[in-house]
C-alpha cells in the first residue's frame, strides 16, 4: 500500500504510533486533524490499546492460513479448512480512564477509543453455513406469511371466510403470521445447533480469540445466536493493527510509555533551540 504521510505538524508523525495506525494518507487519518493536546491524548489510549493486547497484537490471528471457526471434532491429526477469506468483526475492551456513557463529540471522544477491528480466516464452508443459518429462516418466516396474505386477501377465499364472518379473513392473515414465527424460529434453533457441531460461531468459542479474551476484551455487538461477522474475500488494507510488524510496533509503543510522544517532541524542541542558541552565539 502506498502511503502519503506527510503532516510533519501531527505529534504522531513519524512514530510507531503512526505505523500501528497503518493509514494511507495523513488527509484520511482522523487524529491527524486533531489538536495538538488532542493528539497526545490518542498517542497516550494507542499506549494502553498496546498494554491491553497480545505481544504481537492481531498479526498472528490475521496470518493464519487456517479457519478460525472450524470446529474439530477430536480425531487425531485433524486440522481446520484452510481459509479462503475473512470475518470481520470489532471488539473492545474497558478503557482505564474513560467514563462509561461519555456522549460522541466532534473532538477526541476517549469513551470510545479502546475498539478494534479484529480479521478472522475462515473457509467458505463455515461462511456458507453462517448464511443460510441467517437468510432460511427469515425467508421460510416470510414466505409462510405470504401465503396467508394471498389465502386471505383473493377474491374466492375472501368471500368465503367473509361470508362466515367479516373479520375472518384478517385473523387467517394473522394466524399464518404467527405459524411464519414459530417455523421461523424452530429452524433458526435447528441450525444453529447443527452448527455448533462444526461451528465455532460464540467469540469464547474461538480458539483465536482466547489471547484477547484473556486480556479482557469482549465482542462489540454479539447477539444470543452467533457473531456478527462481516464477510470479506481480501484483508482490511488499512486501519489500526491491519499492518505488518506489530510485533515491533507494540514494542517500541510500551517501551516509550503513555507520555512518551510528548516526551520525545520536549526533547527535540530542547535539542532545536540549544542548537538555534548556539548558532545566534555564533
Amino acid at each position: 500500500m502506498e502511503k502519503n504521510m506527510d503532516n510533519k505538524s501531527c505529534r504522531l508523525y513519524g512514530t510507531p504510533h503512526c505505523a500501528l495506525l497503518n493509514q494511507k494518507s495523513c488527509e484520511s487519518c482522523r487524529i491527524s486533524g486533531l489538536s495538538p493536546q488532542e493528539q497526545l491524548m490518542a498517542a497516550e489510549d494507542i499506549y494502553y490499546m498496546a498494554e491491553a493486547l497480545p505481544q504481537d497484537g492481531l498479526e498472528s490471528i490475521i496470518s493464519s492460513g487456517h479457519c478460525a471457526l472450524c470446529r474439530k471434532k477430536g480425531r487425531e491429526g485433524e486440522e481446520a479448512n484452510a481459509a479462503s477469506m475473512f470475518a470481520q468483526m470489532d471488539m473492545g475492551h474497558l478503557h482505564p480512564v474513560a467514563k462509561i456513557g461519555d456522549k460522541l463529540s466532534g473532538g477526541y471522544d476517549r469513551g470510545t477509543a479502546m475498539t478494534i477491528p479484529v480479521q478472522l480466516p475462515v473457509c467458505e464452508s463455515c461462511r456458507k453455513k453462517i448464511g443460510v443459518k441467517s437468510i432460511l429462516p427469515l425467508a421460510l418466516g416470510c414466505l409462510i406469511a405470504l401465503i396467508g396474505l394471498l389465502v386471505s386477501s383473493l377474491e374466492p377465499m375472501r368471500s368465503a371466510l367473509a361470508s362466515r364472518a367479516r373479520i375472518l379473513p384478517f385473523i387467517v392473515f394473522l394466524i399464518f403470521v404467527f405459524i411464519g414465527v414459530i417455523v421461523e424460529s424452530l429452524v433458526r434453533r435447528a441450525l444453529g445447533v447443527k452448527n455448533e457441531r462444526t461451528i465455532n460461531t460464540r467469540v469464547k468459542r474461538i480458539p483465536a480469540l482466547a489471547p484477547l479474551l484473556d486480556k479482557g476484551w469482549f465482542a462489540i455487538g454479539e447477539l444470543n445466536d452467533g457473531m456478527p461477522f462481516v464477510f470479506t474475500k481480501k484483508r482490511l488494507d488499512s486501519g489500526i493493527l491491519t499492518g505488518e510488524n506489530q510485533r515491533e510496533l507494540l514494542d517500541e509503543i510500551r517501551a516509550m510509555g503513555k507520555e512518551g510522544i510528548a516526551l520525545q517532541r520536549t526533547a527535540k524542541g530542547e535539542e532545536e533551540r540549544e542548537k538555534s542558541e548556539v548558532k545566534s552565539e555564533a
